[in-house]
């Protein structure tokens, strides 16, 4: 069905554009530029103070290759890829050169880095959604500007951000919980609250919002779905 005011060939290029979006957009790709904050928080949190100095330099050294291949590949450096390079860059400087704040960074580390990248998501949603260097990929250079890749982007970005920002105030709450302990009596015994901040509700809203991403993409791809071009 075409929508009124489209002509048919309008529509086989929403229709060609919807279908190279849907091959373009590697979910993959997205959560493994999320690596850097995953390695930063497994070593920080399980070894504990003391460990979020080397934490903090592996997670930069991760952002670091990935910046590195992207360069190789001729592609400018991703969002996420730079976020982590300057997010985990500082961590590490501070950890290092004040030693004093390796407890503070152990509990609340996480969080802090976690709503750093929701903030930089979401203000790229006034720019240039942090999805749509994915979607790039294989999605042909002349759709790049259209509404419909924008607007594509904008949603799935949208998501993404609000994801990890729920994510950030989840590992502050842990971070708390764990500051304020009396006494560690073991991981699931005296901190039920790691696991549930930090892992099972993080693991729930990471699928979540994989299919969200999945299903905003297969809508795309969906002819009848194309809105009326600008002036019809």
């Amino acid at each position: 069905m075409v929508p009124r005011g489209s002509e048919p060939g309008e529509m086989a290029d929403v229709s060609a554009a919807g279908t190279e979006h849907r091959r373009g957009m590697s979910t993959k790709q997205i959560l493994i530029g999320f690596l850097p904050w995953v390695a930063f928080s497994t070593i920080a949190t399980r070894v504990g103070p003391g460990a979020v100095g080397m934490a903090a330099l592996l997670a930069l050294a991760l952002a670091a290759v990935f910046v590195a291949r992207s360069v190789a590949r001729g592609e400018m450096p991703k969002l996420l890829e730079l976020t982590a390079v300057v997010t985990f860059g500082a961590m590490g400087v501070w950890a290092l050169v004040d030693p004093a704040s390796d407890a503070f960074l152990a509990d609340y580390g996480r969080g802090l880095a976690a709503l750093i990248l929701s903030a930089v998501i979401i203000a790229s949603l006034a720019f240039r959604p942090f999805t749509e260097q994915y979607a790039r990929a294989s999605v042909p250079r002349e759709y790049w500007d259209s509404p419909r890749f924008h607007m594509v982007n904008r949603r799935i970005s949208a998501a993404w951000g609000g994801t990890v920002a729920v994510m950030g105030l989840g590992h502050l709450i842990s971070g708390v919980l764990a500051a304020n302990a009396a006494e560690h009596l073991g991981y699931l015994t005296a901190r039920p609250g790691d696991l549930i901040l930090n892992w099972l509700i993080p693991g729930a809203l990471i699928v979540l919002t994989v299919r969200y991403t999945r299903r905003v993409v297969d809508e795309a791809d969906r002819p009848d779905r194309a809105p009326a071009p600008a002036g019809r």
